[in-house]
């Protein structure tokens, strides 16, 4: 009988990152943090110099200023070196990376490492990134008919978790935790499917839900922009 632990019991690699804007293919790193559960649970919080002002817009959001982050914050790719290879070492060893909206998350760091003139983690792992859990794309595949946004936020109430502030990268991490163990909780489904299988069903979901929200923009004359690629954006969109 296999002794192998399942990997609802094993760690979880919680990831969130903010930025200077909402392009992942052209927004710099701001802050990022990454909780590990288990037995011995780890953080590492990080703030960055992106090398460029950040705008205000993305101030109001997650409250760094241009100044704070150049006399507080520490080199990219230093910084980058070091998420990169938390997260490259949990993926390989089959420990999912755990992100709200993964793919601007994950996107966001291939570009930036690409930038730097880094290995990504695509090319450091051989393959996309993976196995990653995404709550957002899980929440569309198993409540798909369901009205409303989708925010972080929006789903933590739904699934009644406590949460702190959004738009830090910490609280972000925390609540996305959080929320997926909810919907373990409550979808026996994704207890019963291997990382594998969620993986593949989340691309899938995904390009579904993609196809079809173009169609609905399409239908009312505005731009089909939203991405189908998943857990990476497409290299090129039209969108960004």
């Amino acid at each position: 009988m296999s002794t192998q632990t399942h990997w609802t019991a094993g760690p979880l690699v919680g990831f969130d990152t903010e930025t200077t804007g909402v392009s992942p293919r052209h927004s710099r790193l701001v802050t990022a943090s990454i909780i590990i559960t288990g037995e011995e649970s780890q953080t590492f919080d990080w703030l960055t110099d992106p090398g460029v002002e950040i705008p205000r817009a993305a101030q109001d959001v997650h409250g760094i200023s241009t100044a704070q982050a150049r006399s507080q914050g520490r080199p990219p790719a230093e910084v980058l070196i070091e998420i990169r290879d938390i997260l490259v070492r949990h993926m390989g060893a089959g420990h999912p990376v755990v992100a709200f909206n993964a793919s601007f998350d994950l996107t966001l760091m291939e570009f930036e490492l690409a930038r730097h003139g880094l290995s990504t983690m695509t090319e450091l792992l051989g393959h996309e990134p993976a196995p990653v859990l995404d709550p957002l794309v899980l929440d569309r595949m198993l409540d798909p008919y369901r009205k409303g946004p989708r925010r972080l936020e929006t789903l933590v109430g739904i699934y009644k978790i406590d949460a702190g502030g959004f738009h830090d990268a910490h609280n972000d991490v925390v609540a996305t935790l959080r929320l997926l163990r909810a919907m373990i909780n409550q979808h026996a489904m994704l207890k019963a499917s291997s990382l594998r299988k969620l993986q593949e069903l989340q691309k899938q979901s995904h390009e579904k839900w993609a196809v079809s929200f173009n169609k609905w923009l399409e239908s009312r004359g505005r731009k089909p922009d939203v991405d189908a690629s998943w857990p990476l954006a497409s290299p090129q969109n039209s969108g960004d």
